[in-house]
Order: C-alpha cells, then sequence, then structure tokens
C-alpha cells in the first residue's frame, strides 16, 4: 500500500479507522508480532549501551555506616546464577509446558507467543533498571570497601569519587548502582511471568482442580523473593533497593503476561488472545452469528 493511499484512507470521512494495522500492516505481522522481535533486538542493543555508560556519581561521607559492609567476593546469586534463574530456565519450562498441553492445532503459535512475552518481560526490566541505576547512582552497602578511601579522607565531610584508592575501576564504578536491585526485577520479571504462565496453563483458580497445582504455579514467585533477598545479605543493596526492584519486575512481568493471555481465572487462560479470537470467530461462523461491527478483529485487518 503506497503512502497516498494511507492518506486516503486517513481522509475518508465514511472508513472507519483501523487503530489495529493503522491501514497498512499485514495480519501476518500483527499475529506473528514481528514488531516484538524487533523491540528485542533492540532492547538488546541498548541493554549493552547502557551496561557500559559510568552512573551518577554521588557524593558521601568515609564514616557513614550504611556503605561500610565488606565486600562478598562471593555471591549467593551470582550474575551468571541469575540469568539461568530468571530467563533461561523459565524459557524451558514454558516451552516444555507449552508444547505439551496447548492443542495441536495452536502449539507452535501459543508457545511462540509466550516465548516473545517472557523475552520482552526479562528485556525491558533489564533496560528501565540500567537507565534507574545509572540515574540515580546510589551507593551499595559494600561501597567503601569497593574504594577505599585515602587515610587522610576527613570524615564528617562530603567527598567524591576522586578519594578512591582502588585499581579495580570496574568495581567502583558498580558501586554506584544500587537503586533498583537489578537482581530483584529480573528475578520478579522472568519468574512472575512464568509463575502466571504456569497458573493458567494448569487452570489453578479452577475449584475442580488439586491445590497441588496452585503450589507449582506460586513456586516461581518464591525463587524470585529468595534471589531478592540475597542481595541484602550479600550485602550488594538495601532493602529499599530490592523493593523497588521487585515492584518494578513485578509491574512489568504482570503486564508483559496480561497484554497476550487472559487473567488465570478465565475459563480459556491457557490460550492467547488471538487463538481466543480465532476459536471464537470459528465459533460464530458455524452459528451464523454476525461480528460486533464495533469490534476490530485481527482478520478484519
Amino acid at each position: 500500500m503506497s503512502l497516498e493511499d494511507i492518506l486516503n484512507n486517513l481522509r475518508n470521512p465514511n472508513k472507519r479507522f483501523n487503530r489495529i494495522n493503522l491501514g497498512f500492516v499485514s495480519p501476518t505481522i500483527l499475529k506473528w508480532r514481528i514488531t516484538d522481535l524487533i523491540l528485542i533486538v533492540i532492547l538488546i542493543i541498548l541493554y549493552i549501551v547502557l551496561y557500559n555508560i559510568k552512573p551518577f556519581h554521588r557524593q558521601f561521607f568515609i564514616n557513614d555506616l550504611t556503605i561500610s559492609h565488606p565486600f562478598a567476593e562471593v555471591e549467593t546469586v551470582g550474575g551468571t546464577a541469575l540469568f539461568v534463574y530468571s530467563t533461561w530456565i523459565p524459557l524451558a519450562i514454558v516451552i516444555v509446558v507449552s508444547l505439551l498441553l496447548t492443542t495441536p492445532q495452536y502449539k507452535l503459535y501459543n508457545t511462540y507467543v509466550a516465548v516473545i512475552g517472557l523475552c520482552l518481560s526479562v528485556l525491558i526490566t533489564s533496560v528501565v533498571t540500567d537507565v534507574l541505576k545509572n540515574w540515580i547512582g546510589r551507593l551499595r552497602p559494600d561501597f567503601l570497601a569497593r574504594c577505599i578511601p585515602d587515610p587522610s579522607t576527613p570524615i564528617n565531610t562530603l567527598v567524591s569519587i576522586e578519594v578512591c584508592t582502588t585499581d579495580n575501576l570496574g568495581r567502583l564504578e558498580d558501586g554506584f548502582r544500587t537503586t533498583p536491585s537489578g537482581h530483584s526485577s529480573l528475578s520478579f520479571a522472568g519468574l512472575s511471568f512464568l509463575a502466571l504462565f504456569l497458573l493458567g496453563q494448569l487452570q489453578a483458580p479452577n475449584t475442580k482442580v488439586g491445590s497441588w497445582r496452585t503450589l507449582i504455579g506460586a513456586a516461581p514467585f518464591l525463587m524470585a523473593a529468595y534471589i531478592a533477598l540475597s542481595r541484602t545479605r550479600d550485602y550488594r543493596h538495601h532493602f529499599v533497593d530490592v523493593l523497588l526492584g521487585s515492584l518494578l519486575g513485578l509491574g512489568i512481568g504482570f503486564w508483559s503476561y496480561l497484554r497476550l493471555f487472559p487473567w488465570i481465572s478465565h475459563e480459556k487462560s491457557y490460550d492467547n488472545f488471538i487463538i481466543i479470537e480465532e476459536e471464537s470467530q470459528e465459533s460464530n461462523s458455524k452459528l451464523g452469528q454476525e461480528d460486533d461491527p464495533n469490534y476490530t478483529r485481527l482478520s478484519d485487518v
């Protein structure tokens, strides 16, 4: 479709503007969420760029007890383990569960949509977290152990990064990235999506099924909480960092899931919205019913 055709569609007072395809996007692009795939690539690039940007260097007191904790050489959940727990394990579970439980007709598509949603949840959270970390520049609880201030630095006086004598500049810069907690935000982003997915696939809220389904579905929430709280035990984050990070990841995880799948108590919580829409259209067609003219379906674009 040419630009002229698009403009003619917008100017035509007798034509209802299609807000789903904007007058030119094909049903295939919409159904297979090609724009989401492009967004995933952009977010990966942004994550790499933001990770290498220096954070704001906030001033500090060298006798501030809140930043005087020791530096833990071994973390309870390290960086590699975080990505395994928040992304790779949830991805594997989502793929296996979806392929096993979805009807053959929609098996591949339902799995694909779930994977897209999980990846977006983790990547959007990663980018937002890094932006906030660099912008806020708050000091970690173990900052002074990273900094190793010059012995002649006066107490009860605000000083800056210039008083630090450490040679490990990467570790020092990371000391200004405590708010919000990345471990907390990423774990809740990936594992809350997984929890909602499992609860929906297993129809856990249905009173006819056993309570074990709810326990299995809710387990990822407990894992996310464990990872988040471990950051305070390692003195990598203050409690407020963990709280803010957890809320951030939880919010984005819920948003990413609920834009693709219905709430877990829905009668078809195991199918994404487009599958539900297609099945509804097929059912209406068999019954000879007409679609609501005020509702735009994917097939109408």
